[in-house]
């Protein structure tokens, strides 16, 4: 699967985090394919911009694509939970 046919699932993830943290303001995502010894690997960069904050999530690597959105999701959602502003209305 290539990076074109997986936008609308990126832009769902992002909006689920807008949507949990109405303090973002701007999110801008990269997803990157590599080769390691001959295999790909996926990960979904994400920047993620609030009042008086950035958060940068470098998803992990993963064999799928599909798999880098889910991963890079929750590690969004565990960096953003920790700030103290994630829980201001």
């Amino acid at each position: 699967m290539d990076a074109d046919s997986l936008q609308p699932r990126i832009e769902h993830e992002i909006a689920e985090l807008r949507g949990l943290f109405p303090a973002i303001t701007a999110c801008h995502s990269a997803l990157l394919q590599s080769k390691d010894d001959g295999d790909a690997r996926w990960s979904l960069h994400l920047e993620i911009r609030a009042p008086q904050a950035q958060v940068i999530v470098s998803g992990p690597a993963e064999k799928s694509a599909e798999a880098a959105v889910a991963a890079a999701g929750r590690l969004a959602r565990e960096r953003l939970a920790a700030l103290p502003w994630a829980l201001a209305p």
